[in-house]
């Protein structure tokens, strides 16, 4: 998810048809720029070599946002709701619309990940491995984070793992039968889908999203090949 500011300009944007390295390709339509989907950025035209904002977002199934979240509104579009890619994102011999091999071997190719990127350093998280371990915390890029996957319905949540000038680590905890965090540091009490402290010293405070992309393994892999791929300690 990108913001759609550039400069002093609101920009609308459509879908250009191309591809760059298997992602699609997007134009704006006041400049006719085209953009790159995975890292946002203008690659040719007026507007080339600026580059989208990230604005951190969920990827969640309806299920699990709604575990989290029961109270949202939601966006409904008119027509089918089956995607004509469903085939493709099913099928794991599949790489990229015109088919390739996979590029490096530490992950299959299709693995999902939630990729996290800070300046030039990349961090791939497996989905399937972040949940076997219900927390991953690491630094990206000198930006402490943690992903947080309390249970099998709910979605994985990205954070920052720091308060003001406070790098903190956490533990899952029970809390009236609820999973939450628990910063090492403080002791403090965190929930988990807002990421605000609610008890001990540090409540009231509150971490900030993270920006995680979900994306296959290939191409994330495609666009940041010094990318370090996240394993739980031990």
């Amino acid at each position: 998810m990108y913001a759609r500011q550039v400069a002093d300009r609101t920009l609308t944007f459509g879908v250009s048809g191309m591809l760059y390295r298997d992602g699609l390709v997007m134009y704006d339509r006041q400049t006719d720029t085209l953009w790159t989907q995975v890292d946002g950025r203008a690659v040719r035209g007026p507007l080339a070599g600026r580059q989208l904002e990230l604005v951190p977002a969920v990827h969640a199934m309806w299920k699990e946002w709604l575990a989290l979240y029961p109270r949202s509104q939601v966006l409904r579009k008119r027509g089918a709701f089956r995607s004509p890619y469903d085939d493709y994102n099913r099928d794991p011999r599949r790489l990229g619309i015109t088919g390739r091999p996979n590029p490096d071997s530490r992950l299959p190719g299709k693995e999902r990940i939630l990729g996290v990127r800070v300046g030039n350093a990349a961090m791939a998280f497996p989905v399937r491995t972040v949940r076997a371990a219900r927390l991953a915390q690491a630094e990206v890029g000198g930006l402490p984070v943690i992903l947080v996957a309390a249970g099998p319905n709910l979605p994985v949540l990205a954070y920052e793992r720091r308060a003001g000038s406070r790098e903190l680590t956490f533990r899952l905890a029970t809390d009236g039968g609820q999973s939450v965090l628990r910063d090492v540091e403080t002791g403090s009490t965190w929930e988990i889908a807002s990421g605000t402290a609610t008890a001990g010293p540090m409540a009231g405070a509150r971490l900030t999203r993270a920006t995680a992309y979900p994306a296959f393994w290939f191409g994330w892999r495609g666009y940041f090949p010094a990318t370090r791929v996240w394993q739980p300690p031990g």
